[in-house]
């Protein structure tokens, strides 16, 4: 971002992320992963079962898919499947 930037547009929290910071950049996140730079602050949330989650884009990936193989696994289980796997 350039050092004109509006800083309406940026979060400077680095955890407990809420409604207001939607849509916000924080313009550099340090984890044991790595330094993110510039992650949009998402609202998302599982079209199964409503689960929602406030924060960082890469995170969210993350819930998203996490939502999405748990509810693969449970809808396995209902099936009769029971080798724990998912298709």
């Amino acid at each position: 971002m350039s050092q004109g930037q509006n800083n309406e547009l940026v979060c400077e929290k680095t955890e407990d992320w809420d409604e207001d910071d939607v849509g916000k950049r924080i313009v550099k996140r340090v984890t044991s992963n790595g330094t993110y730079l510039n992650e949009l602050v998402v609202h998302v949330f599982c079209s199964i079962c409503a689960a929602s989650f406030i924060g960082p884009s890469r995170e969210a990936g993350g819930f998203l898919g996490g939502h999405e193989c748990l509810h693969a696994w449970e809808f396995g289980q209902v099936m009769g499947r029971d080798d724990g796997l998912t298709e």
